[in-house]
């Protein structure tokens, strides 16, 4: 619960998880940039992947399906596009499956 309240307080905040071994993902939305920063990381080609970012009321705000030929695949999105509050990516690729909470704040 602690971790949680600090996400979504804190001024700057980056969250990363990964649910395989060898996979993170990493939520980089920085209270003073005007970006938030997607990293996706896998130890091996990471193929088919789709990104979705959905609010806490469900309804989806950015989806993207496309396939990355290196291990590393990195967005930019312009914070503007998303409105304030607690947001939930999800990423699912061959080798992984991560669901990752951030806020925009």
């Amino acid at each position: 619960m602690v971790a949680s309240a600090l996400l979504l307080f804190s001024p700057s905040t980056r969250a990363g998880g990964g649910d395989e071994k060898n996979a993170t993902v990493a939520v980089e939305c920085t209270r003073s940039s005007a970006l938030i920063e997607l990293r996706i990381e896998n130890h091996r080609r990471i193929g088919a992947v789709e990104l979705l970012i959905i609010d806490a009321n469900g309804r989806t705000l950015y989806h993207e399906e496309g396939k990355a030929m290196t291990g590393e695949l990195v967005r930019m999105l312009d914070k503007g596009l998303f409105p304030k509050g607690e947001h939930q990516l999800s990423v699912k690729a061959r080798d992984f499956s991560i669901t990752q909470r951030f806020a925009v704040q």
